[in-house]
């Protein structure tokens, strides 16, 4: 089916809370605040209208903690909102690794429990809606972030090839220096029950295999991966510093859309550089469907299978 006539289409029973959704991780127990900036950037357009915002909070384990109402957000309007303050709103503590859902919705479905939505008019909020998370290292001040868009995952009603291609995040590694990558696994319903797994090689620059790992990741979690810790636990931290402390991480999810965001984090000073990875459509203008299938199953017969059960 051609992209035009996909998005002709309507989905219906759908929950309005993730007609637009910004979801993140809260870095409280690496000691960062978050607040985000969320964009209504949708103008002159058929689909534009106000949109009502609202945050959810959940526990490192994926159980709702509380929601708070933030208010309207006008077409063309920036909001800064501090998720610290809204959580104090309702007497939470930032703690663990907590996940943060940002419901940006329209205000026709205000009231509404499942609706039925136009996929032309969803994608076109989501092309146009950048959101910014950013982080803050209390009490050094250091602030940085990544903008990124948020559209259906785990949904098969807009995607039955549920995987996750991580490729080409470069790994930094130091005495001082750590790249993390926050693995987010979510859906379009708090219902949504499936763990997601991940297998991952860090590769060195000639594209060399060095270490290898896996990860599972609850639903509504957001779960880490330390590229020290990996390469440390196989002994090969001191070689990869040798040569160079520069390499590439290679990931592979054959059961669940994950959302990656990779973190290269100064451990003496707080700071962080954050980047999203582009999926692979990005670059090959044939991914999808079965083209998607065959591909990564060819990538998993040549990088992963070799493992045997052997990834921990």
């Amino acid at each position: 089916m051609k992209l035009n006539q996909i998005l002709e289409q309507e989905v219906e029973d759908f929950d309005p809370d993730f007609f637009r959704p910004c979801i993140f991780p809260i870095l409280a127990d690496l000691g960062y605040s978050t607040t985000l900036s969320l964009n209504n950037g949708l103008s002159s357009s058929q689909f534009s209208e106000t949109m009502d915002v609202s945050v959810t909070f959940l526990s490192e384990q994926g159980g709702i903690l509380g929601r708070v109402a933030v208010g309207e957000l006008k077409v063309g309007e920036i909001r800064r909102v501090d998720t610290n303050k809204l959580m104090t709103e309702i007497g939470l503590v930032p703690e663990g690794k907590m996940l943060g859902v940002a419901h940006v919705v329209p205000r026709s479905f205000a009231g509404q429990t499942k609706v039925t939505i136009n996929r032309q008019g969803q994608m076109a909020h989501v092309g146009a809606s950048d959101d910014f998370v950013e982080f803050r290292q209390e009490p050094k001040g250091v602030i940085t972030g990544v903008a990124y868009q948020m559209g259906p995952q785990n949904d098969f009603r807009f995607n039955r090839t549920r995987t996750t291609l991580l490729q080409a995040p470069k790994v930094i590694i130091s005495n001082e220096v750590d790249t993390l990558f926050a693995v987010i696994n979510a859906s379009t319903s708090f219902e949504y029950q499936d763990t997601a797994h991940l297998e991952y090689w860090i590769l060195g620059p000639s594209g060399n295999k060095i270490a290898f790992g896996s990860i599972e990741v609850p639903p509504w979690t957001v779960r880490f991966i330390s590229a020290s810790e990996t390469l440390e636990r196989q002994g090969e931290k001191t070689n990869f510093m040798d040569g160079g402390g520069l390499g590439m991480v290679l990931g592979l999810s054959r059961d669940s859309g994950l959302v990656p965001i990779s973190m290269t984090r100064n451990l003496r000073s707080g700071a962080i550089a954050c980047d999203h990875t582009l999926p692979p459509i990005y670059y090959f203008s044939t991914w999808g469907g079965q083209v998607r299938l065959d591909a990564n199953a060819k990538l998993f017969d040549e990088v992963f299978s070799e493992l045997n059960g052997a990834v921990k």
